[in-house]
């Protein structure tokens, strides 16, 4: 992350990126898939209700196949289905669950529903292409609910930034430590470092976490700092925010000096 104490100040979106937009637009990305696929579904769902042919098929074979999936290994099951169309006998391979592949042997018989224009398009369990579409829309709607709460969560510490920047007082601080912060996965270990500040009540504050420990080296203890507070209290570094567009009340360590 960039010291923005000489400027330019950083817009909203910028500082929106450094507090977790990541993880709000991931999940808003989920949603617009989990829309789209729940749209193709229903559509099938409902072209197999208004055209679907409800035939007898028969089990001629199956098979599994080993795959890597989520950093283990799990088993995909696939049964070969033959039933008679208006073009006549044809067999189509579909993916099933553990269940039915245990239950249908080959030679074992099934009702399953064809569409009369597409033969080769056909629902081994009749109904579950509407049923797996509705499923969809509900995760669509669940995703976009928890886009927005994680948007809101993360935007909010923007916007307070900004209004701090354009509206909070101007104040010295003296820098107190620069803290390092690991946070441990089960597979890996990340850094993250913080300047750490006492305001002129001796309340502590701290920046923006940056992964680089170099953004504060110029920092040393006892440095003196502009930070703004807020409505509530807080203070924010001018490191973080980035420099008013007008002349700034407190002058920064970081900046030149006439």
């Amino acid at each position: 992350m960039k010291d923005y104490t000489n400027g330019p100040a950083p817009g909203f979106l910028r500082l929106w990126w450094g507090k977790g937009a990541i993880f709000a637009i991931c999940i808003a990305m989920f949603s617009v898939f989990t829309t789209v696929g729940s749209y193709h579904s229903l559509k099938r769902g409902l072209a197999f209700d208004a055209e679907g042919v409800v035939v007898e098929a028969m089990s001629v074979d199956r098979r599994t196949k080993r795959v890597r999936r989520n950093d283990r290994n799990e088993t995909d099951y696939f049964v070969t289905f033959r039933y008679a169309t208006e073009s006549g006998e044809i067999s189509v391979e579909k993916k099933v669950d553990r269940k039915l592949y245990e239950a249908l042997a080959p030679g074992q018989i099934r009702d399953v529903r064809y569409l009369a224009g597409r033969p080769r398009q056909m629902e081994h369990t009749i109904g579950n292409t509407w049923r797996d579409g509705q499923v969809m829309r509900w995760l669509s709607l669940a995703f976009g609910l928890a886009a927005l709460g994680v948007f809101w969560w993360t935007a909010r510490a923007a916007i307070e930034a900004i209004r701090a920047r354009k509206y909070g007082r101007a104040e010295w601080a003296t820098v107190w430590s620069i803290d390092e912060r690991i946070s441990r996965s089960k597979n890996s270990e990340s850094k993250t470092y913080v300047l750490v500040w006492r305001d002129a009540q001796g309340a502590k504050g701290e920046s923006l976490p940056s992964g680089s420990r170099n953004r504060y080296f110029q920092y040393g203890p006892t440095s003196k700092i502009e930070v703004f507070r807020d409505s509530r209290g807080k203070t924010w570094w001018v490191g973080d925010v980035g420099p008013r567009a007008s002349a700034p009340t407190v002058p920064d360590v970081g900046k030149s000096s006439s």
